[in-house]
This record gives C-alpha cells, sequence and structure tokens, in this order.
C-alpha cells in the first residue's frame, strides 16, 4: 500500500511538471518562410556521360538526338526507334530530356493483360493511274492509304522482323503492319516503289517467274534487282501462278510431285541465281495451299507461307498458314481502316 501510494504521488508530479510545456506546445505558431517556396527542379543528369546497364541506357539528350539516331547506337538499328517512342509513351525528344532506352526486348508476342498483339499483311497486285479492274487499284487511293498509316502511327515491317515475333524472339511495335505486293507488275517498280520510299514503308514483292519478262506490264529480271538494291524484299510467288491446292484433271502422284517440285523448289533456285540473294518466304497463288504443299514449301526451306485468307496474325498462328487482306479498289478509306487491326481482345 505504501508504494502504491508513493507511485500515485510520482505520477501527479510528473503530469503536473509537463501541464506547461503541453500548453507551450499548443501556443507554437509554424514559422512563415522568408522567400517564397520554388517548385522542385525536373530530373536532370549530373553530367552527359550515360549510365549502361543490362537492361537500360540512361542518358540526356542532346541537339539533334531522336529516337532513330539514339536506336542507330544503341540498339543497333534505325528500324527500332520504336522501342524508344514506346518507352516514351510517344514523347518527343528535346534537348536535355533524360532518355531512357531498353536494351532487352518487352511484350514478346505483343502479350498484354487483356489480350495480345495481331498483325494485319496487306496485299496489293497492280497500281494503276486509271484502274481497270478490282484487283488494280489507283496510284492516287495507294498514296492515300500510305499517308493514312504514316499519319496514324503504323509501322511497316520486313518479313525477318516477322519471322522473329512468330518464333517469340522479339518484339514488334504495338501498331505493326506489313505491306505485300504480288506478281511482278511493271507498276511495282514506276509506282509503288516511289510511294512507299517517299512514305517510308518496306514491303515485299511477291514474284512469280513466269510472268517475269513476260510483256511491257511485266517487270524484268533487271528490275526486279532493283528493286532489291532499292532495300525491297523480293520473294517467291510460284513458277506459274495455278492455284497448287487444285491439281489438274488425272494427275498422278508423281506428277503432282514434280509440279509442285518445280513450283516451289526449282523456281527458289532460280530466284536466288537471278537476283544473288535468298528466297526465304512464299505466298501461295490465290492463298491456295494443303497439307502436301506446305511440307513441300517448309522441306525446301522456306521460312514463311503466305496465304491470302482474310484476318491478322497472333504470334501463335502458324507460320505457314499466315493470313492477309487482300485490298481492292475502293472510293475511300473504310474497308482499308476495318483490316488495321493490330490488338485482339482475350
Amino acid at each position: 500500500m505504501q508504494y502504491r501510494m508513493l507511485w500515485l504521488a510520482t505520477c501527479g508530479l510528473v503530469v503536473g511538471a509537463c501541464a506547461p510545456a503541453l500548453q507551450e506546445v499548443k501556443e507554437v505558431r509554424p514559422v512563415q518562410p522568408t522567400q517564397p517556396v520554388q517548385e522542385a527542379p525536373a530530373i536532370k543528369m549530373m553530367d552527359d556521360s550515360p549510365r549502361i546497364s543490362e537492361d537500360f541506357v540512361v542518358l540526356a539528350a542532346r541537339e539533334g538526338d531522336t529516337a532513330e539516331s539514339l536506336a542507330g547506337k544503341y540498339l543497333g538499328g534505325t528500324d527500332r526507334a520504336w522501342m524508344i517512342s514506346e518507352f516514351r509513351d510517344g514523347a518527343p525528344i528535346r534537348p536535355g530530356d533524360v532518355v531512357v532506352i531498353p536494351l532487352r526486348p518487352r511484350r514478346l508476342g505483343g502479350i498484354e493483360g487483356e489480350g495480345h498483339q495481331v498483325v494485319p499483311i496487306l496485299i496489293y497486285h497492280d497500281i494503276e493511274s486509271v484502274s481497270r479492274s478490282r484487283f488494280a487499284i489507283t496510284a492516287e487511293l495507294f498514296e492515300k492509304q500510305l499517308q493514312y498509316l504514316k499519319e496514324n502511327g503504323y509501322v511497316g515491317i520486313t518479313p525477318d522482323r516477322l519471322l522473329r515475333f512468330l518464333r517469340y524472339e522479339e518484339p514488334l511495335p504495338k501498331k505493326a503492319v506489313m505491306i505485300t505486293i504480288d506478281d511482278g507488275y511493271k507498276s511495282a517498280k514506276t509506282i509503288a516503289a516511289p510511294l512507299l520510299q517517299k512514305y517510308g514503308y518496306p514491303a515485299i514483292f511477291f514474284i512469280y517467274t513466269d510472268f517475269i519478262g513476260g510483256g511491257r506490264n511485266a517487270l524484268t529480271w533487271n528490275e526486279v534487282r532493283e528493286l532489291k538494291a532499292m532495300g525491297f524484299d523480293v520473294q517467291a510467288h510460284s513458277k506459274t501462278h495455278n492455284n497448287l491446292a487444285v491439281p489438274p484433271a488425272n494427275e498422278g502422284p508423281a506428277e503432282r510431285t514434280a509440279r509442285l517440285d518445280a513450283e516451289i523448289v526449282a523456281m527458289k533456285q532460280l530466284m536466288e541465281q537471278r537476283i544473288g540473294a535468298p528466297v526465304m518466304y512464299y505466298a501461295y497463288p490465290y492463298g491456295g495451299y494443303d497439307p502436301e504443299v506446305v511440307a513441300k514449301v517448309k522441306s525446301a526451306g522456306y521460312e514463311i507461307g503466305f496465304g491470302a485468307q482474310k484476318g491478322s496474325n497472333p504470334f501463335f498462328m502458324h507460320r505457314y498458314r499466315l493470313k492477309r487482306y487482300s485490298i481492292f479498289m475502293e472510293k475511300d478509306l473504310t474497308k482499308f481502316v476495318e483490316m488495321l487491326r493490330t490488338f485482339e481482345k482475350d
């Protein structure tokens, strides 16, 4: 009891002693700053030296730096500028900006939380000043389509990049699109190629070898080589342009084997000899194929087989049965825009 009374008395003394101090704390007023508060400065690099890790390069942009120039320096090619632009959500690069360059692939397969990327592949045929058939669009419409792609952020891709995407090795720009031009018409060189260069788009020219040098409306082998020298892909579209999935009447197994060898294997060897470069991609005439045709294309050493069924292509698409959209002569861009689907919700 005596200890308890002593403890209570001690507590009373402590509380009494603290009371003035507590009251004093309540009466303290905030100190007014003598100068106005300034906003925090933007993030800046301490010097101009890039910081490099296994995953990123971080640098301060200098005058003249662009996504293309930085991609050429750090990512191995200007065609990977989209990796920098997408990482910045499309923001332009200005001198002094802190730029983060991802060094490792992101979004393999274009997989997002709500779905996955798909790649539209467009098929053109002849391009003329005045359209004479549904398959031949005008130069004016072709340019309008290229202009639409450019103004809306679509990035043209090569077949090599598409192959790496299909193998789950490398991502593609979110709005990737591929342009293919079939058969080997003269307009490929005189109309299509200059417009493609004007807007900065790659393309694959699929030719069938019996057509080359076959008249005033067909490319010559010299013009085919010129397209290749301009940086365009020139690839295989059979020998005769017959539908490989529709055999002639009374064709036996031996005749079919010989026909497919001529249309797929021998024409590959001829093309490689004539253009002096590997031929790795095959477009089926009329989009026609069956298991035997696909097996022959694969065994001949082609890496991709392009069909003609409508649709865009995810990374898990069978790479010898790719889909493509055929572009026909239209009055406006309505149907064209509908084909440019680059994302599919799961």
